[in-house]
This record gives C-alpha cells, sequence and structure tokens, in this order.
C-alpha cells in the first residue's frame, strides 16, 4: 500500500506521477521477497484503501506493507487493515538516501512520507494490532535483512499456526512447571494438542512387516557406526517401533510431538525406548520433546520453522571451573543435524532404561561447534505467555561419556547469574535449541503471536 495524501493533489499535480514512480520502483524492489499485490494506485483516501484491502482478501495475502511515498494520514487506511487483519510492515523510506542543502519543494515532497509515520504507529499500538518498522532506504542491506527477518518469521508463523503437537503418553508425574491450558495455547498459536494413546502405538507396531523392520534395520547399521554389542532383537524392536511411530505420525497429521516413553519400554510386546524412531522423524522435520513437555514441542516447531534443525534439550550440570553447562537429555538427536557427517553418529543401547526387552538405541554424537539460540516458552499471570530467548555457543569440547547425547555451551554472561536470570523470568527446565542467531527472529515472531519476548 504505497501511501500518500489525496488532498495534496488539487495543489500540486505535478507530484502525482513521480510518487507513483517511486511506488513502483518500491513493489519492484519487494518482488525479490514473493509476489507482490497492489491495485496500481496511491493509497491517498479512505476508497483506494477500501479496493486494496478487497483485492488482499480476495488473494488471501501473508502480510500488508505500508509504503511511505510521500506524506499520508493514519485515517485512511486504519479501518481496513482492522478489517483485514494481517501483519502490517510499515516502511519508513523515501526516494533518495540523503538530503541536499538546495532541496526544493517538488523534491521535498519524494522525501515526505516520514512526517506520517508517528501517526500510524500511534494507532497502530493503540489498537494493539501487530506490527513491524522497517526504517531505510531500499538500497540499504540493512532495509533488506530487517525485511527478511520479518518475512521469515511470518513464514514460521504460517507453519505454526494451525500445527498438531501429539503427545505420546502423558506428562511426567510431579513436572507441572510444564503444565498449560490448551484452550489459551490454541488460541494464541493455533496449536492443537493431539493425545495418542498407547494401543494406537501398540497396534502401528504389530502391523509393521519383518521386511520392512529388516530393511530399516539395515540401513541404520550402513549409515552409522552401530556398537558390535548391540544387535539382535534389541536393534530389531528398536527399528519396529521407529516405523510404528512413523506411520502413527503420518496418519495423525503431527508437526510435532511429546513422548512419555515409559508405556513403550515397560510394554512387554514393544520392551525398547523409541529414542531412534524420534531422532528419525526429527530428520523428516516432526520435532519431538520428551516427558510430555508439550510447551518445548511448540518451541521446537517455532525454531524449526525458521532453522529446520531444532533439538531438545535441557542443563545437566554446572561447570564451574570452565564456565559452562552441560546440556543434553535422552538418548534422541536430530539427526539432520549429521548428514554431511554421519561418520560421527554412533547407535549404542540405551544407557540408563531397562525394559521389557533390553533398552533399545540411544546415539551418540559429537556436536558441532558454534553460535546457537535457545527457547523457552511459559504460561506466566493473566492468561499471558512469555517467550524466553538466550543466545549461547556450543564449544568445541568432546562430550561426557554418557552414553547419551551431551554438549557443553558458554553464555554471555556467568553461568550462575544466567541461571538466576533464568528462574527470575520463570523459565521450566526443558528448551529448543537450534544453531545459528535467532533473537531477532523470534523477537518478530512474539510480535505476531503478541506474546511477551524476554531476552537473557
Amino acid at each position: 500500500m504505497p501511501l500518500a495524501h489525496d488532498t495534496y493533489w488539487r495543489f500540486f499535480p505535478e507530484h502525482h506521477q513521480p510518487t507513483i514512480s517511486f511506488a513502483n520502483t518500491l513493489k519492484q524492489y519487494l518482488s525479490q521477497f514473493g509476489t507482490v499485490y497492489d491495485t496500481g494506485q496511491l493509497i491517498d483516501c479512505p476508497e483506494h484503501s477500501r479496493e486494496a484491502r478487497l483485492l488482499f482478501q480476495s488473494m488471501d495475502v501473508d502480510v500488508v506493507i505500508l509504503a511511505t511515498v510521500t506524506y499520508s494520514t493514519p485515517d485512511d487506511v486504519l479501518l481496513d487493515l482492522k478489517r483485514f487483519p494481517r501483519p502490517v510492515i510499515l516502511w519508513n523510506t523515501q526516494a533518495s538516501t540523503s538530503i541536499p542543502a538546495d532541496l526544493d519543494f517538488d523534491r521535498w515532497m519524494l522525501e515526505h512520507g516520514v512526517t506520517g509515520v508517528p501517526g500510524i504507529t500511534n494507532l497502530l499500538e493503540r489498537e494493539n494490532m501487530p506490527y513491524f518498522l522497517v526504517s531505510g532506504h531500499y538500497s540499504s542491506e540493512s532495509v533488506r535483512q530487517a525485511l527478511l527477518t520479518a518475512l521469515q518469521a511470518l513464514g514460521a508463523f504460517k507453519r505454526i499456526w494451525g500445527s498438531r503437537i501429539g503427545m505420546f503418553g502423558h506428562l511426567y508425574p510431579g513436572m507441572i512447571d510444564f503444565g498449560y491450558d490448551p484452550t489459551m495455547m490454541y488460541t494464541t498459536f493455533g496449536v492443537t494438542t493431539v493425545p495418542i494413546l498407547d494401543s494406537v502405538v501398540l497396534k502401528a507396531y504389530r502391523e509393521v512387516s519383518p521386511e520392512d523392520t529388516q530393511a530399516l534395520t539395515e540401513t541404520l547399521t550402513s549409515k552409522y557406526t552401530v556398537d558390535p554389542d548391540f544387535k539382535g532383537q534389541e536393534l530389531t524392536n528398536s527399528s519396529r517401533l521407529a516405523l510404528a511411530m512413523d506411520r502413527v505420525a503420518t496418519e495423525t497429521g503431527l508437526d510435532a510431538a511429546t513422548v512419555y516413553c515409559q508405556s513403550m519400554w515397560q510394554n512387554p510386546d514393544i520392551g525398547v525406548v523409541p529414542c531412534i524412531g524420534v531422532s528419525l522423524l526429527e530428520q523428516k522435520g516432526v520435532f519431538f520433546s520428551c516427558e510430555g513437555d508439550v510447551l518445548t514441542a511448540l518451541c521446537g516447531l517455532m525454531l524449526g520453522g525458521l532453522s529446520r534443525q531444532a533439538i531438545f534439550t535441557e542443563i545437566w550440570a554446572n561447570d564451574f571451573d570452565n564456565d559452562q553447562f552441560l546440556m543434553g537429555h535422552s538418548g534422541q538427536m536430530n539427526l539432520s543435524l549429521f548428514e554431511g557427517n554421519t561418520s560421527s553418529v554412533r547407535v549404542s543401547r540405551h544407557p540408563w532404561w531397562n525394559g521389557c526387552c533390553g533398552r533399545g538405541a540411544c546415539l551418540q554424537v559429537k556436536m558441532p561447534a558454534g553460535q546457537a539460540t535457545l527457547l523457552g516458552l511459559s504460561p506466566i499471570q493473566g492468561n499471558r505467555w512469555r517467550m524466553i530467548v538466550s543466545s549461547c555457543e556450543v564449544t568445541d569440547r568432546d562430550p561426557t561419556p554418557l552414553g547419551a547425547p551431551n554438549f557443553f555451551i558458554r553464555l554471555n554472561k556467568p553461568i550462575t547469574q544466567y541461571l538466576e536470570d533464568l528462574g527470575q523470568i520463570g523459565a521450566a527446565h526443558h528448551l529448543a535449541m537450534a544453531y545459528g542467531d535467532w533473537t531477532n527472529h523470534l523477537k518478530a515472531l512474539a510480535k505476531l503471536f503478541q506474546v511477551e519476548y524476554r531476552s537473557i
């Protein structure tokens, strides 16, 4: 929506065509990000705004960009933005990158868009309508990055809204820091919780053919290093359970899930942990948390919508001398992280849980070093949500010999101070993590969902 104000054309008709030309330049620029719809005219009065809104509704656009091509007033567009609520990017821009000393009135009108910006932001804030303000000339790399960040966050928003999180089993008894209101989650994030009964998993498990089980077992043993003492029925049952979980996830239409696995490895028919099945599903893009933690599964959806390679973790121990946390959880890991380095993955017996048929498959890996982002999500007082985000560094340090995936991270502050801040902000004890700096994207995502964003 190239913003202008039709009152001016009666007094300065010669400004109309240059303003349209500038609007077309901005339209061409925006086409690098996706399909651009407009009415071919300036949005300089309520009628033109209405025509644009009807077009946008018919095309079901994802975002409305208000481009300040000259002076405008907010009353032209606000009612249509309310009637067709979509995320808004307000682009504070102009024709030139600088203002010359000999600026005349005619040229000034093309550098005049900023005058209307506070009027628009004032009303957007008063109406509690989510928006992003991007300031700068279209030739600026910072503008391209700001627009790209907002649009990537919008892409993640679309993937999350309407998604389904499966719950295999139930909440780990006593872990009530993961408690949540399913209705509140649905109305805020558009996410549905889908209970997966033990009987559904068992039925799928029994229907997996020996041929398919053998094929997956051979794939695992050829692609990854398998401990020599991990073979036979334990490995076969792990492959079979992985195929059963994949079938259930597909038939149920899951985008993410959480699993409380005791009902699987304590079942005499299955008798092993589901870690390899969880890891293979994460490789396909279905994020998994453990212990019935739906909220961290939602965090994995958020980070996975941005990076495609989110993992589930928690703080395991303090390394006070090196000012690092030992991180880990159980026996699963997102295998997509190791597609280019499968030799660093080892399949072994799970080190801890004795099931009815052994223990089952567990992964051991050396996590790559690099910058990463941690994400937690908590309900807070007043039926609101808090997104908790931290930047960290995965260190180039060998994992401990615990027999399950683990790694070390360093924060941007002492771990004692970080843990104190984490406690005061009300974070639960599970986290999702993804490599890269996703802080700005998550801040944008928090704005789209209209939840509180807190950085530690």
